[in-house]
């Protein structure tokens, strides 16, 4: 063979062998990526260290009660894993069979016989590092088992892990549930189309910065799948826990207006309903609940906070606005004269009273008292020229703007403007001034009512006293107002007179209470359907406070869809009333300064002789009557008894009120046509036009009073 063809043998020779390399390590690519890939990827996944993340406890919610109460915490949940090859042979041939005993004593879902039989085959045959025993057990729970036979020797001889993780809880079950609320993290789900989201309900929710605390960092192996082992190690961060949470929610007032909401939600197989009781002085939320109906008969839970998030036409409560706003901008008196003849017209539209017939010709605080309609064609009547001066009043008032709550989900109102060019009628005017064709929360409802009680000054309703870590405070929340004088002074004690009437001899009279008065107003409202028309469903209101003359608490229960009875002082009234009653019973802040097993007669103001009587009947006190038959008297506390004397009050002469509150002071002289000045507060001390001078109407007349 010529040199030529050998040269030409030799190339092929290695032309092949390189190609026949080539496809070899091809084949060896192609193998390691799919034939050898999945098993070299668990291996790899198998033999990962990562530092994952450990969950910090959550802070407690207190309530503000003594002992303090918990409303919500965190508890620890233990999983119990064993490290089989951590053990040595001869412990665990010595001590199986007796931990089997254990375990199959503590968890019967297997018998002694399969605990041991597991046991060895988890440790032969799969070499297992990481075997499940139990999940979620108790703190008792994982003090027994510590004390089971090689458990006992704990985590490097006797294979025991102890995993912890936390878990909310809440005592009281559903008491409050909406309120105290809760955090969640959604991972959400891509092939749905459902993007990761959080919710932040209630104090849990508002609050959450403070209650997560802060997580830590363990270095963990990964054993199988998703299950991964702790590994002791110097990098690993224990987790901070959370602040902890004081709030203003009283757990025994809280169980009280829950029950009796309850009660009478079942009782009128209403749809839903919620009650708000808040002190008046400082806005602190005392108790809050809110129940919907279940599907089932008699079932009713806090799906949502309806107190706080549902804005609705608030009917006939409104009518203290609409009051206040007229007297605010001098359109009428309280004791100024209107016919009530029961119908009233305002262009195409004809409302009613609920008393066929009407009132008669009574003063207009007759009418508040008898909650009667004709406060529409006032309002019409009044600003049907200027409707956005009303509209301007309602403003005042704080009915558009929201509360500023710092739990989420808070309503916004809805106060239209006159200017607006769709919505405004000839009859939205009037519509308003009833509590239709606006829309506000049942809590900015009661956050006005509580500012009369609290002489005018608006209080933000607040949830939370003071977050706490250990010892240390990180946030105080003090009583915040939102105004400092939604009225006058000598308008607000007007009201509020007008307040305590509609319990004294109003639409309310069946909730007067013993030992203390209760002020408020009722409301009627019918609902909007789904079509948009007012339909056959109704919601009924009560809000007011007590004890009426040093008010302590402001409290509003609204129910929606009542079925035997749609008038507010009977569905929401008695709600009220069983509420004040038990608060009232309980002592709380000793309302009245009533003497309490004792022989001390009381202190009483001058006033009305049938008022003054009819209290001191209820507290038990003798009532010595030298007064004949004059209304108006002048009292002086005895040692057996409380005397009444003559206090005249001729038709054309000027009446003494010193010693009178300031509601009755205000009622007699401004029922003879004098316009009052007021300096300072409490009874009255001396008056500037002495007793028994000819009355001027209009004339001026400035009342010092006292503590």
């Amino acid at each position: 063979m010529s040199s030529k063809k050998e040269n030409i043998v030799r190339v092929y020779v290695v032309y092949v062998a390189m190609l026949l390399f080539a496809f070899f390590i091809l084949f060896q690519i192609v193998k390691v990526q799919l034939i050898d890939g999945g098993e070299l990827k668990k291996e790899a996944e198998d033999r990962t260290l990562v530092m994952r993340s450990i969950k910090a406890p959550r802070g407690n919610v207190f309530a503000d009660n003594e002992p303090r109460t918990t409303l919500a915490l965190s508890v620890p949940r233990y999983n119990i894993y064993m490290d089989l090859m951590t053990i040595k042979e001869e412990l665990f041939e010595k001590s199986v069979g007796e931990l089997s005993d254990s375990l199959s004593s503590m968890f019967p879902y297997r018998t002694k016989l399969e605990w041991e039989s597991t046991l060895r085959h988890e440790r032969e045959i799969d070499s297992n590092q990481y075997f499940r025993i139990k999940t979620r057990l108790k703190n008792a729970e994982l003090r027994r088992i510590k004390t089971f036979p090689i458990f006992e020797k704990g985590k490097n001889r006797g294979g025991l892990i102890v995993l912890r993780e936390m878990k909310r809880v809440k005592p009281y079950g559903l008491l409050g549930f909406r309120t105290i609320g809760y955090y969640k993290e959604e991972e959400g789900d891509s092939a749905r189309g459902i993007k990761p989201y959080t919710l932040k309900v209630g104090l849990e929710g508002a609050y959450n910065d403070y209650l997560e605390g802060q997580d830590g960092e363990m270095l963990m192996k990964r054993i199988r799948g998703n299950e991964w082992k702790p590994i002791s190690s110097a990098l690993s961060v224990d987790p901070i826990s959370g602040a902890d949470i004081y709030t203003s929610i009283d757990v025994n007032i809280q169980d009280v207006a829950e029950s009796a909401l309850m009660k009478q939600l079942q009782d009128q197989n209403a749809i839903k309903g919620c009650v708000v009781l808040m002190e008046v002085e400082t806005g602190y939320v005392k108790a809050i609940a809110n129940l919907t109906k279940g599907k089932n008969e008699g079932e009713f839970y806090e799906t949502q906070n309806m107190a706080v998030g549902t804005v609705s036409e608030p009917g006939s409560t409104l009518k203290l606005a609409t009051l206040l706003t007229l007297l605010e901008d001098n359109k009428l008196r309280l004791t100024d004269t209107i016919d009530m003849t029961g119908t009233y017209r305002i262009y195409d539209r004809v409302l009613h009273d609920s008393r066929y017939g009407g009132y008669g010709r009574e003063t207009v605080k007759y009418a508040f008292e008898k909650s009667s309609n004709i406060f529409a064609k006032l309002v019409d009547d009044n600003y049907r020229t200027n409707p956005q001066m009303y509209i301007d009043g309602l403003v005042r008032l704080g009915l558009r703007k929201p509360l500023g709550l710092d739990i989420k989900g808070e309503g916004i109102p809805k106060l239209k403007n006159a200017t607006a060019k769709e919505g405004f009628s000839g009859v939205t005017l009037s519509s308003m001034a009833i509590g239709y064709e606006i829309e506000i929360t049942p809590l900015q409802t009661l956050a006005l009512y509580n500012a009369v009680a609290n002489g005018g000054k608006m209080m933000k309703p607040q949830f939370v006293k003071q977050i706490k870590r250990g010892g240390v405070v990180l946030k105080d929340f003090q009583p915040e107002v939102l105004n400092e004088q939604i009225a006058s002074p000598h308008n607000i004690a007007l009201v509020r007179t007008a307040l305590e009437g509609v319990v004294e001899r109003g639409t309310a009279k069946n909730i007067k209470a013993l030992g203390f008065k209760i002020a408020g107003k009722t409301g009627t409202a019918k609902k909007i359907d789904k079509d948009g028309r007012y339909g056959n469903k109704y919601q009924a209101s009560f809000c007011g406070y007590f004890p009426a003359e040093n008010p302590k608490y402001s409290c509003i229960v609204v129910v929606q869809g009542p079925t035997k009875n749609i008038y507010g002082a009977v569905v929401s009234g008695t709600v009220f009333k069983e509420i004040a009653d038990k608060v009232y019973a309980s002592g709380l802040d000793n309302f009245n300064e009533v003497a309490e097993e004792s022989n001390t007669m009381p202190y009483s103001k001058n006033g009305l002789r049938s008022d003054l009587k009819e209290v001191m009947s209820r507290i038990g006190v003798e009532v010595n009557d030298q007064a004949g038959d004059y209304d108006w008297v002048r009292t002086v506390t005895g040692e057996d008894s409380v005397d009444f004397y003559t206090k005249k009050d001729q038709r054309n002469k000027m009446p003494d009120v010193t010693g009178m509150g300031l509601g009755d002071a205000l009622y007699l002289l401004e029922l003879k046509g004098l316009s009052v000045r007021i300096s300072g507060s409490g009874v009255v001390k001396s008056q500037s036009v002495p007793e028994g001078k000819e009355v001027i109407k209009g004339q001026l007349i400035t009342l010092e009073l006292v503590e």
